[in-house]
């Protein structure tokens, strides 16, 4: 599907959320700017200190690998 929106030369400068699939085979890491994500169950993820990523009831962390290998996520903006 040819959408004028996509962006493959990877410039992120666009108004669009990131999003990240738990089928993506490119392996990303973490986002150097750590944004604050939406899981497929639609938790919200804001990311506290360390490496972790909590939900805000407090009763769910994660690290980043974790959700990427679990969720799929959507970059809440």
């Amino acid at each position: 599907m040819n959408d004028s929106r996509d962006n493959h030369n990877g410039d992120t400068s666009d108004d669009h959320p990131r999003v990240w699939l738990v089928a993506d085979i490119s392996g990303d890491d973490e986002p150097i700017d750590r944004p604050a994500v939406r899981d497929d169950l639609m938790r919200r993820w804001t990311p506290v200190d360390g490496n972790l990523y909590r939900i805000a009831s407090g009763r769910h962390c994660a690290t980043w690998a974790e959700l990427h290998a679990r969720f799929d996520l959507v970059e809440i903006a």
